[in-house]
């Protein structure tokens, strides 16, 4: 049976101190979102390249927060997660949920920029698709 795959992709601008607070932050809500239900969970956390739009975005958001301060050593990160499990358990009003549950969270811990994007999308079942050889 096909499963579903939510992908959510958050980008901050932070320090590698606030980075480690958010990413908790997101591991404690994941684990909430996921307990009791069939899915599984899985994320990465990547340096965004500071000529990307994401992190050009995030900049600009905090120096216009904090006119003429330094950034010291923020930057951009991006936090992905995945989550797979039945179409039934992986809703858009789940992930709408999820995504306003992360919000929640990293705006409480630290206010630092962020943008977040999600999206969703049903896989195939590699048992009655595989090739014979």
């Amino acid at each position: 049976m096909p499963k579903r795959i939510s992908d959510v992709s958050l980008h901050v601008y932070v320090t590698p101190e606030i980075l480690d607070r958010v990413v908790a932050a997101v591991r404690r809500v994941v684990d909430d979102h996921v307990a009791h239900r069939d899915l599984s969970a899985w994320r990465f956390t990547l340096p965004v390249d500071p000529d990307r739009p994401a992190h050009t975005l995030l900049e600009s958001q905090w120096r216009q927060d904090n006119p003429g301060a330094d950034p010291g050593d923020r930057r951009t990160y991006e936090i992905a997660l995945s989550l797979v499990g039945e179409q039934e358990d992986l809703t858009e009003a789940d992930l709408d949920a999820l995504e306003r549950r992360l919000v929640l969270r990293i705006s409480a811990a630290d206010a630092v920029p962020y943008s977040i994007h999600a999206l969703f999308h049903d896989s195939f079942d590699l048992e009655e698709n595989h090739e014979r050889i």
